[in-house]
């Protein structure tokens, strides 16, 4: 049974990264998921005598039915696409609900420049990994994505 206590309260903006074989271009889709949990910390390791800083970004998605496996969402078309979500290593997400739309052939709206923009607040990250945590008699089912 899901049980998600009141931390679970961000308002994420993932967008979901397709290399469309096709044409070979890359192309993004936007979707703004609700009832998340974001969390940003910053860590030190100290290797000999120097210190390594490091940024982990972590966000939690409920478990819902508009999630597909990346296998699946690459072969949905391109409507379908924007109504389903995936999460998969290189996707970007932002902590908060943003309009920008991502265009990589176009300067000033490609995913660098809306990286640029929300790097600092409220806050976004590359994913760089993935774990589906569901089923199997877990509690607070959800979708987690860490990265930097």
């Amino acid at each position: 049974m899901n049980n998600y206590g009141e931390w679970w309260n961000s308002t994420i903006t993932l967008y979901n990264k397709f290399k469309n074989p096709d044409d070979n271009k890359i192309y993004w889709y936007r979707h703004v998921i609700k009832d998340c949990f974001y969390s940003h910390s910053q860590n030190e390791i100290v290797v000999g005598q120097s210190k390594i800083a490091s940024d982990v970004s972590v966000c939690r998605i409920r478990v819902n039915n508009s999630f597909k496996d990346k296998r699946s969402w690459n072969e949905l078309n391109s409507s379908e696409k924007e109504q389903y979500f995936t999460l998969a290593p290189g996707d970007i997400i932002v902590a908060d609900e943003t309009e920008f739309e991502i265009n990589e052939y176009e300067k000033g709206k490609r995913s660098s420049d809306m990286m640029a923009e929300y790097k600092e607040w409220p806050g976004c990250f590359t994913v760089k990994s993935v774990n589906i945590n569901v089923g199997g008699g877990r509690g607070n089912e959800h979708y987690l994505a860490r990265g930097v």
